[in-house]
């Protein structure tokens, strides 16, 4: 989405939790077509309409305003890229707040996740540490192997090789130093290898 900043637009979540009215849904309509065919400049009009009050719709669920911008902001991209799926059927603006809602109620349910439900992320956690374990495991034993690990540890390996996150991104996430989040998952990585070959 090169050219289209939002973050820099976020003033503080205060600013979003004070609009109480919804836009009006034909010029939301119209901002979509034009949002479809790439319009920066409607895309920028679409944003300062609507992300005040989708703001409050996503804070409400997440009740953390940090989230709630990073939700914010990973919503506008989805409109971005998917503005031309919107066929003018129903409501623009109910379109926007079903998404809102979605990626609060997704981003709820991940931050909840307890370190010790590891299913979902086993498999995607095989595929990416076979170069760097080169051992055998099945999702069972690699399922065992992390329970064994530190907390800390298995979170920085499994935000780091399954969510994707940079170690720079680590250090703020979990406020560690970036020696101690490194120190962490390799000496994790060690003890998986080690486990995994017994």
């Amino acid at each position: 989405m090169a050219g289209i900043t939002l973050k820099a637009e976020q003033n503080t979540s205060a600013q979003g939790l004070e609009e109480t009215e919804s836009p009006s849904n034909g010029s939301l309509d119209d901002l979509f077509r034009r949002v479809a065919l790439s319009d920066r400049k409607a895309f920028e009009a679409l944003y300062r309409q609507t992300s005040g009050r989708l703001m409050t719709v996503i804070n409400r669920i997440l009740k953390d305003p940090h989230e709630s911008a990073d939700v914010l902001q990973e919503v506008f991209v989805k409109v971005w890229h998917q503005a031309q799926t919107f066929a003018g059927t129903g409501s623009a603006w109910g379109w926007l707040t079903v998404m809102a809602r979605n990626a609060a109620l997704d981003r709820l349910k991940s931050l909840q996740r307890k370190p010790e439900d590891l299913r979902e992320d086993t498999d995607i956690l095989m595929q990416s540490l076979s170069a760097n374990l080169s051992c055998p495991a099945d999702s069972r034993g690699l399922q065992q192997c992390l329970s064994l690990l530190s907390e800390e540890a298995r979170e920085a390996i499994l935000l780091s090789y399954v969510h994707g996150y940079s170690h720079g991104e680590l250090s703020d996430k979990m406020q560690k130093p970036l020696g101690t989040l490194k120190a962490w998952i390799r000496r994790g990585l060690l003890e998986l290898k080690k486990c995994l070959s017994a």
